[in-house]
């Protein structure tokens, strides 16, 4: 997909003489061969009758028009046309119309006129024999000559003054996008001097002229709008130009920074258009490494979107082993192999592996990287049964991570299935601290009884469900009422924003914020959030200027109104749908409590019979209650004295005996 080359202004200038075609252009010349046509004509109609066939000919060969070329032969006597005569007209371009009219007007012979075809398909009538000629008055004939001669002859003066005035036209408007090349050189003035909303006007001044889309000043005059556009944060406006600016290829001047720029795009609004994967189209080995890097990975992490993963491999493979974004791309390999379509796990264990050597080795890496890594990790170590092995990696992420709650919430399931109650223990203890009091658990309180259950300590096992009902089951009405009363999907999104926004003013907020909490910590709903933010920030800006950007910032405007209360749509019905899943799960979890509550009295029961039987039995263990902190490799224990530190954070252990009577 490369575009034609152009001169530096993609016009031409100087004088032009009446009849120079090597200067005029296409236009000009055509103009020129329709003069010699029309002149053709006027001295072939001058003299009655004196049409022949190599002048007519002559005629198709100057691409005169059929029904000019019809009207000059009604004046002519017969022309004889024999087959290969026909066939020379068919290539020359005559039609239907004309052939037919030279039929059935005794200008093609007997013979030939069997095979040629009326405009409806049906053979030429006759046997071949043609008919005498009907008498005719010579002055009639005369009169009606003349007066098709005259017709003729206003015809061509009609035709060439039409030409004319076209051709003025074309000359008009050449000069006029002449004089406004002058706006493009204003406005990339204005861009240096960061004046991008003047400069924005300049632009689109020039291209209301409406320029030839392969000409120099069409392409630097999108460059300097999308440019200007994208520095007011008006990226809506922006994303068109400089996708066009994009697609004319990289031997342009502007393709390196509208990449860029449409890379931000892509990030900040969500846009990648179908019509990016023509870039795989480009050659781009000529340009710098860095470049080349950034491009392949935009390109693998474009077909990942989409589930091209065939095409997300090739791009992602390609970006080079010192490139800050190579752990980047090999952590997105990982994430593409473990895809159900793909399934494989040995070689996505090797890359996410690899993606943390590179950002420990590559200082530029996006830190996040080594944190989705390892949780990517954990998780495959944790379906393959290998709890040491997921617990290393669990253990391997940051504790001021964002991550470290979700890491050390599944840390507690993985010790609960190694049996290790108190390690278990010791993660719910972490996760009742003040450091994660903004997450969504539920559940945590459902594994917590059934640890203490499993160590018959019966009272800590009906406090946790206690706790259970009080923190979600109490709420759960308050929820389904919420789902109930709410209908329109803009309503939900706009609830949880305006719930969060109200958050600590003791108002009645309609939704409790343990539930607004569920849907905060979930990556689509930030994302939708940010999207739509941008996109009232971007009508803030077009209200401001929409003056200088005329008919276009009232059109972009528009659109950017209906992209945000679309995307609000879009975001309040995932939001709606992760609340009645909100509530379906803790359904599904407070039938789980009932069970495990019906569990722990008929356990209290059998407790209580081997007490009876083994009444001396003492438990062996540890100490009753004492939840300590390792401090230092050498397992020096300071016991927690109601106070949570940051660093002893994911350390507690917790050294509670079993309470079970062995039988």
């Amino acid at each position: 997909m490369k575009p034609n080359k152009t001169s530096s202004s993609g016009f031409t200038s100087g004088p032009v003489s009446r009849l120079s075609s090597s200067s005029r252009g296409p236009l000009g010349r055509a103009l020129v061969q329709l003069v010699v046509a029309l002149a053709m004509l006027c001295a072939i109609t001058s003299v009655a009758f004196a049409l022949s066939k190599d002048d007519l000919f002559k005629l198709k060969e100057q691409h005169v028009p059929d029904s000019v070329v019809l009207n000059v032969v009604k004046g002519s006597g017969p022309l004889n046309l024999t087959d290969a005569d026909v066939k020379k007209l068919k290539e020359l371009g005559a039609g239907d119309d004309l052939l037919k009219f030279l039929q059935d007007n005794g200008h093609i012979l007997a013979s030939t006129a069997r095979k040629v075809k009326t405009l409806g398909g049906d053979p030429a009538p006759g046997d071949g024999v043609e008919p005498a000629p009907a008498e005719t008055d010579p002055g009639a004939v005369a009169e009606e000559e003349a007066r098709r001669k005259a017709e003729e002859e206003a015809r061509i003066r009609a035709a060439a003054e039409e030409l004319r005035k076209q051709d003025e036209e074309a000359n008009a408007r050449k000069a006029d996008l002449e004089r406004a090349m002058t706006k493009v050189s204003d406005g990339e003035r204005m861009l240096e001097r960061t004046r991008n909303m003047e400069a924005a006007k300049l632009f689109l001044s020039f291209l209301t002229l409406d320029p030839a889309e392969d000409t120099d000043g069409y392409y630097r005059a999108k460059c300097g709008l999308g440019k200007a556009l994208f520095r007011e944060k008006i990226y809506s406006g922006a994303a068109q130009p400089l996708l066009e600016v994009v697609m004319k290829g990289p031997e342009k001047p502007c393709f390196e920074e509208a990449f860029y720029m449409l890379r931000t795009l892509t990030q900040e609004n969500g846009f990648a258009p179908p019509q990016l994967q023509d870039l795989t189209q480009f050659y781009v080995e000529n340009l710098s490494v860095t470049f080349q890097d950034d491009f392949n990975y935009y390109l693998g992490k474009f077909f990942y979107d989409y589930h091209n993963l065939d095409l997300a491999f090739k791009y992602l493979d390609k970006v080079s082993k010192d490139s800050p974004q190579k752990a980047a791309a090999l952590y997105l390999t990982g994430v593409a192999q473990i895809d159900p379509d793909v399934k494989k796990y040995r070689s996505a264990v090797e890359n996410f592996q690899n993606a943390i050597l590179t950002a420990e080795r590559i200082d530029e890496t996006d830190p996040q990287i080594q944190e989705l890594a390892y949780m990517a990790l954990a998780r495959i170590a944790y379906e393959a049964t290998n709890y040491d092995g997921a617990l290393f990696y669990y253990g391997k992420v940051p504790k001021l991570s964002p991550r470290r709650s979700t890491a050390l919430f599944e840390s507690s399931w993985t010790f609960f299935l190694k049996n290790d109650y108190n390690r278990a223990v010791g993660a719910f203890h972490s996760l009742h601290s003040p450091f994660y009091q903004q997450w969504y658990y539920p559940d945590l309180y459902i594994l917590e009884a059934t640890v203490y259950l499993n160590l018959c300590r019966f009272g800590d096992s009906k406090e946790a469900l206690a706790a259970f009902k009080k923190a979600y089951l109490d709420l759960q009405p308050l929820l389904e009422k919420y789902l109930n009363e709410t209908t329109e999907p803009k309503a939900y999104y706009e609830g949880v924003v305006s719930i969060y926004n109200r958050r600590g003013t003791g108002e009645d907020l309609g939704l409790p914020m343990a539930f607004v909490q569920a849907i905060l910590n979930d990556i689509t709903f930030h994302n939708n959030h940010r999207y739509i933010t941008n996109l009232a920030a971007e009508e803030v800006a077009l209200r401001t200027n929409v003056a200088a950007l005329g008919e276009f910032g009232t059109t972009v405007h528009d659109q950017v109104t209906s992209a945000r209360e679309n995307q609000i749509i879009t975001a309040g019905i995932e939001v709606r749908d992760r609340l009645i899943k909100l509530n379906e799960d803790l359904t599904e979890w407070s039938i789980k409590a009932d069970e495990i509550d019906f569990e722990i009295d008929g356990a209290r029961a059998e407790e209580a019979k081997r007490k009876l039987i083994n009444p001396d039995y003492v438990p062996k263990g540890p100490a009753q209650g004492t939840t300590l902190f390792v401090v230092a490799d050498d397992w020096q224990y300071w016991p927690f004295e109601g106070e949570y530190w940051v660093d002893e954070i994911a350390n507690y252990r917790s050294f509670l005996r079993s309470e079970c009577i062995e039988e």
